[in-house]
């Protein structure tokens, strides 16, 4: 039933034809809330404890309006479940919008899409605030133009398809943005957060699992400048033909690359310089793959903390590049594989580093060890998987000064950068070389900023 102007029912199928606010309370079975309107002005959906299941279509189906809005009322549940299966014309989602859509509120939000999407926009969708749980045999939540998330509890859920995702390649939008709230995104076949063009982070607390494809894919550009990222798992962690990390702390774990900057032109990959960028200039970042650092084109690091964990054996390496490797500022410490395949940085760094080749291995149970002439701590770092080849650079380090690489020792107090558990660049406490062997005493170069060790 219903009351006021603006709104009809037939069977089971209630039509708003016109804006305005309308709430909507109790449970529907085998029915629909449709919103088409050609009229200008935004149509408010006050979900107040709402249960609608539909076998044959999308529980809520916006079909033409200029701008919808979903309120979810403060302290209600609210439940939408789309069991049809022809999914070949529109809507394919249980909650599917024509037209750009926000949803917020107090209250929270299920949505089960069997067959197809959870939620999906034709055009942008905002998720403001309120808890939303989505479930979907393809995509979770999607945005066509944008995908958009300010705030609250978001759980995405995708199978065939990806977790959440923004997918216009036409208009050149296609963009995911997150600045807040907290997220969790799983896609079984898919990516966990998926922009066809850019994928920005500037906040919030995200967890991310793809159990075989990207953690994080954007086609032009994938930037973190703020938040709290963890890949939790995937075959590779960020993909995009540029990647920034500006701020934020960022965990990526991969089965391959936990850092991949292509343009994805050569299957399989390419040795030559495709143009691609990796930009370290801010924040922490812990990566842990197999080129667990790879671009493709050139990486140029100006700022932050880039922690790098690659193989202990094999022929993938912590960092991996084919054109140039600066290192013009921040702090790096990389281990990886004693393969062949692996390079120094490029000489036209403009900060001081070390390419240290160690002969035999040092254990994921180990430390390795930097001070400068005086017994300052530069870098002490347990690597996760071990390691032959290691890649350190700090400010600390100066040309034309002495330094002292240990292997062992202990260390005893403060905590690992970025909050990793057992393994990591430790910060905050005091390095005991009782125990350790000192590997290497060596005068760093004059007039280079690169200077290779060798033990």
């Amino acid at each position: 039933s219903a009351d006021g102007a603006g709104v009809s029912v037939s069977g089971t199928i209630v039509t708003i034809n016109g804006p305005g606010t309308y709430k909507i309370t109790g449970t529907l079975s085998g029915g629909q809330i449709l919103v088409n309107t050609s009229t200008d002005g935004i149509v408010r959906l006050l979900l107040n404890g709402v249960t609608i299941s539909n076998a044959s279509s999308a529980p809520v189906y916006v079909k033409s309006a200029t701008k919808v809005i979903v309120n979810l009322v403060e302290g209600t549940t609210n439940t939408l479940t789309d069991t049809h299966s022809d999914t070949s014309t529109e809507p394919n989602a249980a909650l599917f919008s024509n037209a750009n859509m926000t949803i917020f509120g107090a209250g929270s939000l299920s949505v089960k899409g069997t067959y197809a999407d959870g939620i999906s926009s034709d055009d942008g969708l905002l998720l403001k605030s309120g808890v939303v749980s989505v479930s979907a045999a393809d995509d979770a939540v999607r945005g066509k133009d944008y995908l958009i998330v300010e705030g609250g509890t978001v759980s995405a859920t995708g199978k065939t398809g990806h977790g959440l995702k923004s997918d216009n390649e036409d208009s050149g939008t296609g963009y995911v943005l997150v600045e807040g709230g907290t997220i969790t995104s799983v896609s079984t076949s898919g990516d966990a957060l998926h922009g066809v063009n850019q994928v920005v982070i500037k906040g919030g607390v995200l967890s991310l699992t793809s159990s075989s494809s990207q953690g994080i894919k954007g086609g032009s550009l994938v930037e973190i400048s703020g938040g709290n990222t963890t890949v939790v798992s995937s075959h590779e962690g960020i993909e995009s033909s540029t990647i920034i990390v500006s701020g934020g702390t960022s965990i990526i774990n991969a089965s391959n690359d936990a850092i991949n900057a292509t343009y994805g032109t050569v299957n399989g990959g390419t040795e030559s310089n495709d143009g691609s960028y990796f930009y370290m200039k801010g924040g922490v970042l812990v990566a842990n793959g197999s080129d667990a650092v790879d671009s493709n084109g050139n990486i140029q690091m100006t700022g932050g903390t880039l922690i790098v964990n690659g193989p202990m054996s094999g022929i993938e390496e912590g960092v991996d590049c084919n054109g140039t490797f600066n290192v013009n500022g921040g702090v790096l410490i990389s281990s990886g594989s004693s393969s062949q395949m692996t390079k120094a940085m490029s000489t036209s760094s403009t900060q001081v580093s070390l390419y240290i080749k160690s002969s035999s291995a040092i254990s994921s149970t180990s430390l390795l060890h930097i001070e400068d002439a005086s017994g300052n701590d530069v870098i002490t770092f347990k690597p996760k998987n071990g390691g032959y080849y290691f890649h350190a650079s700090s400010s600390a380090l100066t040309k034309g000064s002495s330094c002292k690489i240990y292997s062992g020792g202990s260390y005893s107090g403060g905590s690992f950068i970025g909050g990793t558990s057992g393994y990591g660049l430790y910060t905050g406490g005091t390095y005991s070389s009782s125990g350790a062997s000192l590997k290497s005493s060596p005068t760093l170069s004059s007039s280079s900023t690169v200077n290779t060790i060798t033990f």
